[in-house]
């Protein structure tokens, strides 16, 4: 690689931003871009909306079956991958699951604004971050304080600066001056935009009925399912504040595990959606080829027939080329479990 490849990932601390004036990088320093890295560009940032950050991945099913995984001789009748449902109700007086400190603790933290230089997403992002944001450092010093990693389970970014928001009248200004740092008359940030992340859960605040839990209890296993039965949102009506709908989510949950099932709450503060789900599952849930979901997944949705929506059963189309045909509940489907 050439230091006129790009180099992408974020960093940055809480430190006001100094005023940089630099348009040519020190070029003697060329002969570290030596070591190799897959560097992807990050890309342009949408509106303000919350929904086009970096926090929300879609349920991304297994393209080809990987290895058996062995979760262990009682994860069945611990995380409902059969039946999505414990041995035995809990009573009443059990099911609360989190106390108040901890769901104190699990309010959502304020996100980062920063101006993303570049992403990387192999399975060795983070050292491929750690090792552009070094390489960023020397070549171009002015911004070394500036520099900070962010990683998540999508991969790792690099990222410069710390800024109030979206609106923040510094942004342009400095997303122009770091577009024109150069190196041997060419540009070394091929796109720099502001991005929006958010810190990194401390495990210490995830609830035992959080969804996250299934996570913390079982860091190797790669992909795992359950199956969303009800969201809660105010999708822009501005009537279900986030405190209610996280109290809603968490409600309902609490009650399916008092009926003996196994449900987790999540809270997505980047949608600004909470969702309840049922059961855990492996990755023989789906068959990727075929979309057939297994037998354990068909029973739970047999005590499932309707996805919530508010509360409220969500009738979509019968068909989508013939409005005619009436409509149906929407049924429960699977997502994957959040990755920490």
């Amino acid at each position: 690689m050439t230091c006129e490849q790009e180099i992408s990932e974020v960093s940055g601390d809480n430190t006001p931003m100094p005023y940089f004036q630099f348009k040519h990088a020190s070029t003697g320093l060329c002969l570290l871009a030596g070591l190799h890295l897959g560097l992807i560009g990050c890309q342009s940032a949408a509106k303000p909306s919350s929904a086009s950050t970096r926090q929300i991945r879609p349920p991304q099913f297994e393209e080809s079956a990987p290895m058996e995984l062995d979760m262990g001789d009682d994860w069945d009748a611990v995380e409902g991958l059969i039946g999505g449902s414990s041995l035995k109700p809990r009573r009443a007086s059990d099911s609360s699951g989190d106390n108040s400190n901890q769901r104190l603790a699990a309010l959502p933290q304020p996100p980062r604004y920063a101006i993303c230089l570049a992403t990387f997403t192999s399975g060795d992002h983070r050292l491929e971050g750690q090792q552009y944001l070094k390489r960023v450092s020397m070549l171009v010093p002015d911004m070394a304080t500036d520099l900070s990693l962010h990683t998540d389970q999508a991969g790792s970014l690099v990222l410069y600066g710390e800024f109030d928001g979206w609106k923040d009248e510094r942004v342009a200004d400095v997303t122009k001056r770091v577009r024109e740092v150069q190196i041997q008359g060419r540009p070394l940030f091929l796109n720099p935009i502001l991005t929006e992340v958010l810190p990194r859960r401390d495990p210490a605040t995830i609830g035992p009925n959080e969804l996250l839990a299934v996570r913390l209890r079982h860091p190797e296993v790669r992909t795992i399912y359950t199956l969303e039965v009800a969201v809660w949102g105010d999708f822009e009506s501005g009537k279900l504040t986030d405190a209610k709908r996280r109290r809603l989510a968490e409600d309902y949950a609490r009650s399916l595990r008092d009926l003996g099932h196994q449900a987790w709450y999540h809270h997505d503060h980047v949608k600004k959606m909470s969702t309840v789900t049922v059961g855990v599952f492996d990755h023989r849930a789906i068959d990727a080829a075929s979309g057939i979901r297994s037998p354990a997944v068909e029973r739970v949705m047999g005590q499932f027939p309707a996805r919530l929506v508010n509360g409220e059963v969500l009738n979509i189309p019968v068909s989508r080329n013939d409005p005619g045909a009436g409509t149906k509940p929407q049924k429960p489907f699977l997502v994957e479990v959040p990755r920490l």
